[in-house]
């Protein structure tokens, strides 16, 4: 499929979604926690800036879908690994993220209970590739209509000739 068809289809898949014209990461999980049946947990995952470390993961077990995301990041980027991961479930993936059964009881997972895993370290895969254009397809629609700042300030103490300006000394007034 090429870039045009598969951004088409994911485009599809999020109007399939009902979501309204303006909409937020949390609008988004609990339209797809509702499509499937079952809740969809954030939680916030600390790396440590490893190198290969996955910024985002999500667990499915029988129950509920977790989906961590990198703590020690932007917000505007916790918001886009969340989307990615929540596009791994609209597109049902299967996952590819193998952990050992010690690094999920680290995190305080019975192995057992996950069914399917899937974290992004890089867009290697169709299925990355697909969750990355959707996550992009999304953030897009969540921000659409949306003002964004001049990139020139116009006038007053908002104006880069403010910005750089020398301070001015407060005058102290005596009682």
């Amino acid at each position: 499929m090429d870039f045009e068809q598969l951004r088409a289809a994911c485009e599809a898949r999020v109007e399939a979604l009902g979501l309204p014209h303006r909409f937020s990461t949390r609008d988004l999980r609990d339209a797809v926690a509702e499509q499937r049946g079952r809740p969809i947990v954030l939680r916030p995952l600390s790396t440590l800036g490893a190198l290969d470390a996955p910024c985002g993961i999500r667990l499915e077990t029988p129950d509920a879908d977790l989906l961590f995301y990198e703590e020690a990041t932007s917000p505007l980027h916790q918001n886009h690994i969340l989307a990615h991961e929540i596009s791994h479930i609209i597109c049902d993936h299967a996952g590819s993220l193998e952990l050992d059964q010690d690094t999920l009881r680290a995190i305080g997972f019975d192995p057992a209970l996950v069914r399917r895993m899937s974290g992004r370290t890089s867009y290697t895969s169709e299925d990355e590739r697909e969750a990355e254009v959707m996550a992009s397809v999304i953030r897009q629609l969540m921000y659409r209509g949306r003002e964004t700042p001049s990139s020139r300030p116009a006038s007053g103490a908002e104006s880069w000739d403010a910005l750089f300006a020398e301070p001015h000394r407060k005058k102290h007034h005596r009682k």
